[in-house]
């Protein structure tokens, strides 16, 4: 399925091959993911913001341009023009880190996403993730990650996990205690169902602190 993909200001150049748009899909950069996305060799074909941050850029391509003082964020711009365009599957890379407030709100657009029956999968150098909601899903391995399952809503209910280390049965998880953190894949996919509530996937790495 064709996707939208959404560059922002902190965009390193991770999960190149992944992102990397196809035929069909549609890149939108929001305001400073602009020249990020030129930096690693992306032509984006929307840019969205209100440009203050980079006032001396030459923005090619379509720009649709925002007021500074609003109450959308660029993210959630960005996915209502997707939206827009008859998109519904998203990846946005380069919104998690840096100010903690913007990573809860991506999040958020995460679990609305869900919510609409989408999906919006949100990446930096070492994570991906993702919101779901009740059903049947399945996530395929990337090696060399940990693989967590965590409440976003109060409950999630009926939760069952299989192919993991830690598998689950018809557990419930809630949003004040981690039981599913850091758990492992035992085969090429996990499989995970629920009933009730969000659940947060996380897929993370290991940070080199040795460069640190």
């Amino acid at each position: 399925m064709a996707r939208c993909i959404i560059i922002a200001p902190l965009y390193e150049g991770e999960e190149r091959e992944w992102i990397a748009p196809q035929e069909g899909d549609l890149l939108i950069c929001a305001d400073g993911g602009y020249p990020a996305a030129v930096r690693h060799g992306f032509k984006p074909d929307v840019t969205i913001g209100d440009f203050d941050s980079m006032p001396d850029v030459q923005v090619e391509g379509e720009i649709i341009r925002l007021p500074v003082h609003k109450d959308d964020t660029d993210m959630v711009v960005c996915l209502q023009e997707g939206r827009r365009r008859g998109y519904c599957e998203f990846v946005a890379a380069g919104c998690l880190g840096g100010r903690f407030d913007h990573t809860l709100a991506c999040l958020q657009c995460a679990a609305d996403a869900a919510e609409k029956g989408e999906s919006l999968w949100l990446c930096d150098p070492q994570n991906r993730v993702t919101v779901l909601a009740p059903g049947a899903h399945r996530i395929p391995v990337l090696p060399g990650r940990k693989l967590s399952l965590l409440a976003y809503t109060p409950q999630v209910l009926g939760v069952t996990l299989r192919g993991a280390l830690w598998e689950l049965t018809d557990a419930v998880l809630t949003n004040h205690y981690p039981l599913g953190c850091s758990n492992e894949w035992t085969s090429d996919e996990v499989t995970v169902s629920f009933r009730a509530g969000l659940l947060v996937v996380c897929c993370s790495m290991d940070r080199d602190i040795s460069a640190v």
